[in-house]
């Protein structure tokens, strides 16, 4: 249970790793961007970009996007005043400066046209250089912001990465900060000067903005507190409850462990020196299988379940490949669905035989009732395993597991909206840990664990039993050991047909007065266990629906705004 619970986290851990494979190595080592704002209303921009580079590369790439009602003109790009040549895509701009393992620094010149908007009292420049479609990082991003005259009047505000990156500097000029800019994010800035510089401009509407841009300001502040207020909370709560509820997962985990070695214990007392040998038959033997092997049906369980009915004397083989219904007397109910799936459905007059069914599956009006048959069988051995009370009844525990579990998830949500990454990880990794607990936990009552174990025992010992211990069983348990190991799909088990089979008799009454079953066990079982397997292998891949599916997915529309921004990369 704990290699299947371990084996799931790890799993769903890595559905949240995320991949990305770039063409090209490089690095963003340094970003400056220079905004001179014209009195007209145009932006003069002069950008420098250095990039690191491992490997080959054919040059960089910057992506421009404009705010609506404004657009991006004259690009021109420079190596150390030699001039580059740019590829135009749309808003792609592709600045060719091949070269192997090199630090480049391109120097990006263009003009953005209407990029002031002039009101009643102020004149703004509101731009997003970057946003959300940005795939790149940089490590180290400034943007400068000039006047077109020099001035103590203004206005800053950052939003996202550039909040509070601001630092206004003499005669009007504004510097923002950035740092290290993750990829995929916005950070448009703002900054509003009086209208008074831009006279030469078009004025883009004659309402009063500067309050409104102070109001906005006040209000990303208060929110930025009240932000903060909650981090401050959410820490000081999730730095008690994380541990807490990890050192009850741990001591819970630990409960439980101890708990099954000392059942493992137990039975190991109880089973003493027959430890190995073919355990005694509590359930049938299909559910048997079925039970003490993943609880998975498989076809080569139908085989197995053919050929036991064969062992009890309800099915008489004629030859190889064909089966006679000779009783159906006393049968289980997953042996009676069988006998009416195999000998009523495909057969004729009580008879099957492995050639009716391959004709039976091939045809596609039956596939579909073959599928319905087998699932109503697989129910039917359900039905045992569970009527048997295998398992104890932990439903409370399970359900306060998945429980604590989802209160995690919540948590982590919480957790990542405000800031608070390491406990977001640690909360997370407990809302899987919980709630694949709380799904897997299914601890087996004394019965069931020595069930299990038993045949675990069973399983590993018997490809290695001698001649003598094979002699010591009765025929019957020869067969069932037959039975057993092409169920759970042996591969060991044709490897030893030659060897073992030379130890097989057939008399009515063995060395040790047991009674034979109705059959005995000779070498032809192996043939027969054999096309059994690979007849119903057959058929259910034949009557199995093939599905197939495909998917995509596209993203447009830009992060910053007015549906401006942009980003950079390399070719």
């Amino acid at each position: 249970m704990f290699k299947r619970m371990i084996f799931a986290f790890v799993f769903i851990v890595f559905l949240f790793v995320p991949l990305q494979v770039f063409a090209v190595d490089y690095n963003i080592d340094d970003v400056e961007i220079d905004a001179f704002l014209q009195s007209d209303g145009n932006v003069s921009v002069q950008e420098r970009h250095t990039y690191s580079f491992d490997g080959e590369f054919g040059g960089i790439i910057r992506e421009l996007v404009p705010k609506e009602g404004t657009d991006i003109v004259y690009v021109e790009a420079f190596e150390r005043g030699t001039s580059l040549e740019i590829e135009v895509n749309d808003h792609e701009y592709r600045i060719h400066r091949a070269g192997e393992d090199e630090t480049i620094v391109v120097d990006l010149f263009y003009e953005i046209h209407q990029g002031v908007a002039v009101h009643k009292d102020v004149g703004e420049f509101y731009w997003p250089f970057f946003d959300r479609r940005n795939s790149s990082t940089y490590d180290n991003l400034t943007i400068n912001v000039f006047p077109p005259e020099t001035t103590s009047n203004v206005i800053v505000l950052g939003y996202d990465e550039a909040f509070e990156k601001e630092v206004l500097l003499e005669d009007g000029h504004v510097q923002f900060q950035y740092g290290r800019v993750p990829s995929n994010t916005n950070g448009d800035i703002r900054v509003a000067y009086d209208a008074e510089l831009f006279g030469e401009a078009s004025v883009t509407s004659n309402n009063v903005v500067g309050p409104k841009i102070e109001e906005d300001k006040e209000q990303i502040l208060a929110a930025a507190a009240a932000r903060q207020e909650r981090r401050e909370a959410f820490s000081a709560i999730g730095f008690v409850i994380v541990p807490l509820f990890t050192l009850m997962l741990l001591v819970i985990a630990l409960w439980t462990w101890m708990q099954a070695k000392g059942k493992r214990n137990a039975i190991l007392r109880e089973i003493g020196d027959r430890k190995g040998l073919l355990p005694k038959q509590v359930l049938s033997l299909p559910a048997t299988i079925y039970y003490t092997h993943f609880q998975r049906l498989t076809p080569e369980m139908v085989g197995a379940a053919l050929l036991d009915l064969v062992r009890k004397g309800h099915v008489k083989k004629l030859d190889d490949y064909r089966f006679q219904l000779v009783n159906r007397e006393g049968l289980h109910r997953h042996e009676q669905r069988l006998v009416r799936w195999l000998f009523d459905e495909i057969g004729t007059d009580d008879i099957f035989s492995f050639e009716e069914l391959e004709e039976y599956t091939k045809k596609k009006k039956n596939q579909t009732i073959y599928q319905e048959y087998y699932s109503q069988w697989h129910n039917e051995i359900r039905k045992e395993v569970r009527e048997a009370d295998l398992y104890e009844n932990k439903t409370a525990l399970r359900v306060t597991m998945v429980l604590i579990g989802i209160m995690f998830m919540l948590l982590s949500f919480l957790f990542i909206a405000s800031g608070l990454f390491s406990l977001f990880s640690w909360s997370l990794m407990l809302f899987i840990a919980y709630l694949i607990f709380g799904i897997g936990y299914r601890p087996k009552t004394y019965e069931g664990a020595k069930i299990s174990y038993e045949w675990s025992l069973f399983k590993k010992e018997v490809s290695h039993m001698k001649d003598k211990d094979w002699v010591r069983l009765s025929e019957d348990d020869k067969m069932r050991t037959f039975i057993y190991r092409l169920g759970i799909n042996d591969k060991s088990l044709q490897e030893q047909s030659e060897a073992t089979t030379k130890s097989f008799q057939q008399p009515v009454n063995n060395q040790f007065g047991q009674p034979s079953t109705a059959y005995g066990f000779d070498p032809t079982w192996f043939v027969i266990g054999g096309v059994a397997t690979s007849s119903f292998q057959s058929a259910q891949k034949d009557t199995t629906p093939s599905t197939t599916s495909d998917s995509g997915s596209t993203f447009t529309g830009g992060g910053g705004i007015g549906g401006g921004g942009g980003g950079s990369g390399a070719f």
